[in-house]
Parts: structure tokens; sequence; C-alpha cells
């Protein structure tokens, strides 16, 4: 059985993924409006945020899975069950928080720079 966090990872990790899909995919050709100095930076930044989101839920997932196998065959004692499962789920948090951080303050520069544009809200 799946643990609960893994079908959280599995969501999270595409949509990370789709969202470094898409900062990959953009140019600096396509914003003349901004240097391409900053384009890069911005671009290095958001794609980076990305790839750190995904590659830590889908390897969360990977882990898991490997633990599980582990710990059914070499039957641990609990202690060890709880410190492996908990370190996974601990370390998996603190890099999606990390991404996320890193992921707005990409969506930031990109939004000072003009390579993304908010939507106004209906009280504005």
């Amino acid at each position: 059985m799946p643990h609960p966090l893994d079908l959280i990872a599995l969501v999270l990790g595409i949509l990370f993924t789709l969202r470094q899909m898409d900062v990959t995919q953009r140019q600096a050709v396509n914003f003349p409006q901004v240097r391409e100095a900053d384009f890069n930076r911005w671009w290095q930044l958001a794609r980076g945020a990305y790839r750190l989101g995904s590659t830590a839920c889908f390897a969360k997932i990977i882990l898991d899975i490997a633990a599980s196998y582990w710990m059914s065959h070499a039957r641990p004692p609990a202690a060890v069950r709880w410190t492996v499962g908990l370190t996974l789920d601990l370390g998996w948090f603190a890099l999606v928080g990390i991404a996320w951080f890193r992921s707005r303050r990409a969506h930031a520069l990109a939004h000072d720079l003009g390579i993304e544009v908010r939507a106004r809200s209906a009280q504005s």
C-alpha cells in the first residue's frame, strides 16, 4: 500500500514538472523588453526551483518504495523504521519548502522584469 504522502508527492511532482517545462520553453527573444542577462537570471532561478521540487517529489516516492522493500526483508527494529520514515518525510518537506520559496522569488522577479504578468484582482 502506498504511503499517503507519496500520493501528494506524485501530484506535486507532476505540477513542478509542468511548471519546469513551461519555464524551459520560454526564450529571451520572446521578451525584447527584458535584458538577456536578467532573463537568464530569472530562467536559471525558476528552472532550478521547479527542478528541485520535481526531483524531491519523485525521489521521495522511489526512496519510500525502496525503504519499504528493505524494511519488509530486513525487519529492522521499530526505532530504525521510524527514523528512516521520518527522515524521508521531513527531508522531502524541507526540499519542497525550499523549492516553493525559490519559485516565489522567481515569480516576483518575473513580475518585476515583465516576463510574467499577474492577473489583477476584481477589487483593483
